[in-house]
């Protein structure tokens, strides 16, 4: 057997032939023993921060949102938050302690379901929880019983999902990429499409993709949208994570070798997404358009498309870090120096939520099923 996850995937292609870049990036990111999630916290280590893990004011604010969407949906006795791919929970726990410190219908109402396919990774989310778990169920999988009112949560999730990366030839015609082993390194080689599903799919977005750019398809989404109206009888999907929409996402990366595909490990940003598989996470952005169009074929209608810096700032952002800079200068003034600085401290993990060419970037999209659209109107992002 394999000792490392780079010696089995060396095994399996010798085995089996050069293997569809999906199926690497797969192993490299949920095999059960080596992949990266299977080893690692997300958003908590030295590869990459995420909001919830810079501060539990953004967990605070989302809470405002889980405030709306209750309203909106006539106050129900029970609204389930379904929240996929949790990391440690912090975003739970900034969410309920702002809505149990709020106090009112929401605090008895709310259920929080964390779907979580590692084990290690629920007895951590329960710890971090503490007493606020006595609300929260766990489950490995999205699909499950139907919440009756609620909102099914993808933070820095759908980003993860394992991607077929595409190549429009010269030709016109479309290859796929495949890992293949050389002189005892993997590299990337174009092949047959692997699965049936990518052929439709890949022949509505070939006319947008430039000639020569490589560019991804996630088959997984299809279920996954699926799954998320059929767990949810009314209410919202609510996703958070770094895409955009077609064409502007494949032209933003027209000459890159990898598409959009990235990687995040202890030396930082990376680009060769098969280099040390297991150590490093690999992320390619989310192509809203086709979750839209997903969404849209399982009962969801859209209501919301912006950035997070214009998200959180209509969730009451600005006020927030008004009151923070009021209670700094005060410190300040009253010679609170320390509180002055844990303040201080405390509003530079809030601005960096919205900043740009950081966090602020990244795009929000919210879809509602037998639901009303949700105050203020619709963003649109230019």
């Amino acid at each position: 057997m394999a000792g490392t996850l780079r010696e089995e995937i060396g095994d399996r292609i010798r085995t089996s032939g050069p293997m569809p870049f999906e199926s690497f990036m797969r192993l490299a990111l949920y095999h059960p023993r080596h992949g990266y999630y299977a080893t690692r916290v997300p958003g908590a280590g030295s590869d990459y921060h995420t909001s919830p893990a810079l501060t539990p004011w953004f967990g605070r604010l989302v809470a405002c949102e889980f405030q709306h969407m209750w309203e909106a949906l006539g106050a129900p006795e029970a609204f389930t938050v379904v929240e996929v791919g949790p990391g440690r929970a912090d975003l739970a726990a900034g969410a309920l302690t702002a809505i149990a410190e709020a106090g009112g219908g929401l605090a008895g109402a709310v259920r929080w379901r964390f779907v979580e396919r590692f084990q290690a990774m629920a007895d951590l989310q329960r710890a971090r929880l503490g007493p606020l778990a006595a609300c929260a169920e766990w489950s490995a999988q999205l699909s499950g019983p139907q919440a009756q009112a609620g909102c099914v949560l993808a933070h820095e999730v759908l980003d993860n999902f394992p991607a077929h990366l595409l190549e429009k030839t010269a030709a016109g015609q479309l290859a796929e990429i495949h890992v293949a082993e050389e002189g005892g390194f993997l590299v990337a080689r174009p092949g047959a499409l692997s699965d049936e599903r990518l052929a439709p799919v890949a022949a509505d977005m070939e006319p947008q993709v430039p000639t020569g750019a490589r560019f991804e398809v996630c088959c997984d989404l299809e279920g996954w949208c699926r799954d998320a109206a059929d767990v949810l009888a009314r209410g919202y999907l609510l996703v958070i994570d770094y895409g955009d929409k077609e064409p502007n996402l494949w032209r933003r990366h027209s000459t890159s070798k990898w598409g959009t595909i990235v990687t995040y490990g202890p030396d930082g940003f990376g680009e060769d997404p098969l280099a040390g598989p297991g150590t490093r996470d690999i992320t390619a952005e989310v192509n809203f358009s086709a979750v839209e169009r997903l969404a849209g074929r399982v009962g969801f209608i859209p209501d919301l498309f912006t950035t997070q810096r214009q998200w959180l700032r209509s969730l009451g952002f600005d006020e927030v870090a008004g009151g923070l800079t009021g209670q700094a200068d005060a410190a300040w003034m009253a010679g609170r120096n320390r509180e002055a600085m844990a303040l201080e401290e405390e509003l530079s993990g809030l601005q960096s939520l919205v900043a740009h060419l950081g966090l602020g970037d990244i795009m929000v999209l919210r879809e509602a099923k037998d639901a009303p659209p949700l105050p203020p109107a619709v963003i649109e992002v230019p």
